[in-house]
């Protein structure tokens, strides 16, 4: 779904530049080329607006802010993450990398991929080859949802709890980035007491655990569960705080960041339960790629899973 929505605004943005040229230019050819630099320079600026916002509200806060050589640094990468990501990987590659399920899974702990907002599977794609590459079981997931409400993915992550719980015998381990760490949450209050699906590990990766400022700027179902003090956001802790909740018997690992540009302050990627784990100078979607989140996926499985092909 999210991939032919960005298929169709990549096609929506060609046509506003062709049509921006075509009356453009015989008026003037410096207005046209002009024109069609800003239009490239847009998503660029957008990111900047974000890291912008993230710094004047922690210093708002009295919080702690990163330097303006890490801010500079993390917004360049970033911008060039999304367009590889936004542009190319998330529209056109979703299944370039398919799921991992080898003959021998069976007694090897696997790996479940959950993505964030406005995103599919694709967006793991440097995960899963590594995954392969260590001949790990894993199944990543591209959710049935756009704006919808979160716990419509519930029956996604199921059944992909379920397929790789089949090839393996083993819980696995669940990885989720931004919300996707709450899709993840959401699905293991749904479980029934007693169920053999849940994990002994799961790993958040700036996820808005607490809400995340800039959901007040984006309509849609899912945003408004994200926003700080949301009903959503109030039931789920309620939920999770039962006795003997699923949530409760994970070992919760939080990832962040002092640069994410769009879940911040720190504070609200990390639970009261959870360890946290600081990616210094990681923008929001670069964070996928660092090779401390690798070592921490690697170091949350049992030795058997880390079988090389």
């Amino acid at each position: 779904m999210v991939a032919w929505w960005l298929r169709a605004v990549s096609l929506f943005n060609v046509l506003c530049v062709i049509a921006w040229v075509a009356w453009a230019w015989p008026r003037s050819a410096w207005l046209a080329v002009v024109g069609v630099v800003l239009f490239m320079l847009a998503g660029r600026l957008w990111l900047g607006l974000q890291f912008w916002v993230m710094q004047i509200f922690k210093r708002r806060l009295g919080l702690p802010v990163a330097s303006r050589d890490a801010v500079l640094r993390a917004w360049n990468a970033e911008t060039q993450e999304s367009m590889h990501q936004f542009a190319w990987q998330i529209p056109w590659r979703e299944w370039e990398v398919g799921d991992h399920l080898p003959p021998d899974a069976q007694g090897r702990c696997g790996v479940v991929l959950v993505h964030g907002w406005m995103c599919n599977r694709a967006v793991w794609t440097q995960t899963m080859l590594q995954l392969r590459a260590q001949n790990i079981p894993y199944v990543a997931v591209s959710l049935p949802m756009l704006l919808h409400g979160i716990a419509t993915a519930r029956p996604t992550v199921e059944a992909a709890v379920r397929r790789l719980h089949e090839a393996t015998g083993v819980a696995p381990l669940l990885v989720g980035h931004s919300m996707g760490g709450l899709v993840l949450r959401d699905w293991l209050r749904s479980l029934p007491a007693g169920s053999g699906l849940v994990p002994h590990a799961a790993i958040t990766i700036g996820t808005p655990h607490h809400g995340s400022p800039l959901a007040m700027c984006v309509l849609g179902t899912n945003v408004k569960e994200m926003r700080p003090g949301s009903a959503w956001l109030a039931q789920l802790r309620s939920d999770e705080a039962e006795t003997g909740s699923a949530f409760s018997r994970v070992r919760w690992h939080c990832v962040f960041s002092d640069c994410d540009n769009v879940v911040f302050p720190e504070s609200t990627s990390q639970l009261a339960n959870g360890e946290p784990h600081l990616l210094a100078g990681y923008a929001h979607v670069q964070m996928l790629g660092a090779p401390r989140l690798w070592a921490l996926i690697e170091s949350q499985l049992p030795f058997a899973a880390r079988v090389r092909c």
